[in-house]
């Protein structure tokens, strides 16, 4: 039996590392048949007006979201990360806002630190650089210079770039500037957002990474997601029934190129999941109350 995606709660735009713009985003899901979409951007939320101006024409309701990258040192020492999905966003929160200019700024810098890098492996990055410079408003991540890099022939596809450059312990990779789990959870509830674990079949170490976030103020895991096997998902399900929270899903759409090609309008919510996810939202309460 196949069902029908109703919302998609987490997609990209040209606002951060995806390849359509908001509008062209909304177009899209309007083919694809979807009804609600969730504009989920890292680090910005510069694509959900656009996307809400692109929806008045279709019969599909904008969600106001953001993807935040967190990172955090473990009792050894050991790097680890998550990323956390914020819905409902109050777009005009002061204090949300002054955290994502800060993380726009060390997305710049850590990108100009990759084209430093990638130059000393004699890639020519002037042309690329230039347009970084020229482009003070764009979320920047490894994606552009992944794209730049295939575009130019250095490599034969996009996740080459990773596997031979910009992953780490690879020559031009460059760590990211660490946002707490704790610290992105709390600037979403004060932006009167719900915070989401995303992906969470991404992580992995699983086991060492849930000791430390399974204490954290989520509403809720990601559960349908695109990657995820249904082993994983019942996996999801479980945690989320014994933890009373909230399950959501959506495709992690970025464009029409590598693994995310084709995604939007397959993985999500049903209209009985969306309608079941709002229903036990309204009946929770303010985490900071």
């Amino acid at each position: 039996m196949t069902y029908s995606i109703y919302a998609d709660l987490h997609t990209h735009t040209t606002a951060s590392d995806g390849t359509l713009s908001p509008q062209e985003l909304i177009e899209l899901a309007s083919r694809s048949a979807l009804k609600v979409i969730a504009v989920t951007d890292h680090d910005t939320i510069a694509g959900v007006n656009r996307a809400k101006e692109a929806a008045e024409s279709k019969e599909i309701k904008i969600i106001s979201g953001i993807e935040l990258s967190c990172g955090w040192h473990d009792s050894d020492d050991n790097e680890m990360s998550a990323h956390v999905l914020g819905l409902y966003i109050d777009l005009d929160s002061a204090p949300f806002n002054e955290l994502l200019l800060s993380q726009k700024q060390n997305r710049y810098t850590r990108a100009m630190k990759m084209l430093d890098l990638l130059e000393k492996e004699n890639i020519d990055t002037s042309e690329l650089r230039l347009d970084f410079e020229n482009s003070p408003d764009k979320v920047l991540g490894r994606p552009h210079v992944a794209r730049y890099l295939m575009e130019k022939k250095y490599i034969a596809n996009f996740q080459e770039a990773f596997n031979k450059y910009i992953s780490k312990g690879r020559p031009a990779y460059v760590p990211k500037v660490p946002l707490d789990p704790k610290d992105a959870i709390s600037a979403i509830h004060q932006a009167n957002g719900i915070a989401i674990l995303a992906h969470p079949g991404l992580i992995p170490d699983w086991e060492k990474t849930w000791s430390y976030l399974k204490n954290l103020n989520f509403y809720g895991f990601e559960t349908y997601y695109s990657e995820h096997s249904r082993t994983q998902t019942a996996f999801f399900e479980n945690i989320i029934n014994e933890k009373n929270w909230l399950s959501t899903g959506g495709s992690d759409y970025h464009g029409h190129y590598g693994k995310h090609k084709n995604r939007l309008g397959k993985y999500g919510l049903t209209k009985e999941q969306f309608d079941d996810f709002s229903t036990k939202l309204k009946m929770r309460k303010n985490p900071n109350e």
